[in-house]
């Protein structure tokens, strides 16, 4: 059975299931979008446009973090960044195709996640961005080619992909064909793998 992860970073949901995904021992197919671009072509409406669903969503995921035992500790700053237009988010799941094609997804990935959602990690200026791919020992030019046409056209191929597929929001996992969206779900998701094993 194939197990898809659709994501984009800016979502703590995303970072929260992502700390849970090795725990169900089942080889994991990501898929990096642009959330906003998808919710926007399928009329739904990001957390921050609702001020009590966003201040609501802090809460929850504290919560499910405590459960988890994971630490959470938003990058305020960076995502000041963003929402002010000074950081395009976007950016963070262009590097992580150009590190699915080179090759250094499974380096890059969870340190995503905790530069957003468990750090105060500064990605808003070239030097910053470069020093922290250095910290993983990875190549700084990364960045650049995360802003080469082929990648925007990659996003934008697996944006259409998650749009045809039915996705409205991450995270989002498909079992085969079968869809499960949130954080929340995958205890369903479990099920789906133990039964495709026959367990």
């Amino acid at each position: 059975m194939n197990l898809q992860s659709v994501f984009d970073y800016r979502s703590p949901y995303a970072y929260l299931a992502n700390t849970r995904l090795p725990s169900l021992d089942h080889p994991v197919d990501h898929l990096p979008i642009d959330i906003l671009t998808v919710m926007k072509q399928v009329n739904n409406q990001p957390s921050p446009a609702c001020p009590p669903k966003l201040r609501y969503s802090g809460i929850d995921a504290t919560r499910w973090a405590a459960l988890y035992q994971v630490p959470f500790a938003p990058n305020s700053a960076l995502l000041q960044a963003m929402g002010e237009g000074r950081f395009d988010g976007a950016l963070l799941v262009r590097l992580a195709i150009a590190a699915q094609q080179t090759g250094v997804f499974e380096t890059l990935h969870p340190a995503l996640f905790k530069a957003l959602w468990a750090s105060s990690t500064d990605l808003t200026t070239p030097h910053a961005r470069e020093t922290f791919l250095q910290s993983l020992n990875l190549d700084p030019t990364l960045w650049h080619l995360a802003d080469t046409p082929h990648i925007h056209a990659q996003l934008a191929a697996n944006n259409a992909l998650a749009i045809e597929r039915g996705v409205f929001g991450v995270p989002t996992f498909f079992c085969d064909n079968e869809m499960f969206f949130g954080n929340d779900r995958l205890d369903f998701v479990r099920a789906a793998i133990q039964q495709a094993k026959g367990a």
